[in-house]
């Protein structure tokens, strides 16, 4: 008589032993079914949250640049009456009056061209990195610092659930699709209508402003019961919650393990009465014992 494996290979039932009773057969727990219709979606207040995070870390990355062009103005500034004063001076002593006459308005023309400037350079500044920040950090990971944070994800849409316990890229076209709507669009508009105002031009400022209005209503989307806004579908995406699929993954890995450890129970128990059942027959061989016939003459 050849004994069954006492334990079963890891993950597989037991091997059916005859003669005994079978326990009831277990179903095996399955992972989360594909698609991103099962998928759980990131709430809204997670995805304002991430989106709040990133948009402070890019302006405190930015900041220090105003102070450096506030800095570099100041100087400029104080050194300019003792410029405008040299100049003039020049210009009287070589026969120049009408030269001397505008020399200020000239150096105040070039203070304010150099002031419109660096401040044109810091809304591209504030523009560029956040757009940056967004494009590298989707395209490559799937997620920014924000997301991380609260714990989400932009995956494609249709994107398993065990696909996303991975690194889901996003590529590099979805993401810039994804960034040129949600970050490029409406921020530039915005940017552009404050330069305007400060430069007090007025009819360019509002339509600009037109443009802002129309660039953030875009999150408003997520207000939808698929919860995905207008970038969200520009880029064929959906922002899950991977919290939620991590203790959906969780939960999986505990049932298996349970069912594993009930079928080794159940091996061992059956082994163990097959095993004694044995025992009792060969002792009983040993003494010389037979079991008693009711059917033959004379026993019974």
């Amino acid at each position: 008589m050849t004994a069954s494996p006492l334990i079963p290979d890891q993950g597989q039932p037991p091997a059916p032993q005859p003669g005994y009773p079978q326990p009831a057969a277990q179903p095996y727990p399955t992972p989360p079914a594909a698609g991103s219709d099962e998928l759980p979606l990131a709430s809204r207040t997670m995805r304002l949250i991430a989106r709040t995070t990133d948009y402070l870390l890019t302006t405190a990355l930015v900041l220090p640049l105003w102070f450096l062009a506030y800095h570099y103005l100041q100087t400029k500034a104080a050194d300019l009456p003792t410029k405008v004063v040299r100049t003039a001076f020049l210009d009287v002593v070589f026969g120049r009056a009408g030269e001397a006459q505008r020399a200020p308005l000239e150096a105040v023309d070039g203070l304010w061209g150099t002031t419109k400037t660096l401040l044109l350079l810091l809304i591209l500044a504030h523009l560029l990195v956040p757009a940056l920040y967004d494009w590298l950090m989707h395209a490559r990971f799937g997620r920014t610092l924000g997301k991380i944070m609260v714990g989400a994800k932009v995956v494609p849409v249709g994107t398993s659930a065990q696909a996303v316990r991975g690194r889901v890229p996003v590529g590099a076209w979805r993401a810039a699709r994804r960034t040129l709507v949600a970050v490029v669009v409406p921020w530039a508009a915005l940017l552009l209508t404050w330069y305007e105002v400060a430069l007090r031009q007025w009819g360019t400022a509002g339509l600009f402003a037109l443009l802002t209005l129309i660039g953030f209503l875009d999150p408003l989307a997520v207000l939808g019961p698929r919860r995905r806004t207008w970038h969200d579908r520009t880029a064929g995406t959906v922002v899950v919650n991977v919290k939620l699929l991590a203790r959906g993954w969780s939960a999986t890995r505990n049932a298996s393990t349970a069912v594993v450890q009930g079928a080794r129970g159940a091996s061992g128990m059956v082994a163990q009465g097959a095993r004694g059942a044995r025992d009792r027959w060969q002792s009983s061989r040993t003494t010389g014992a037979r079991p008693r016939d009711p059917n033959r003459p004379g026993e019974g």
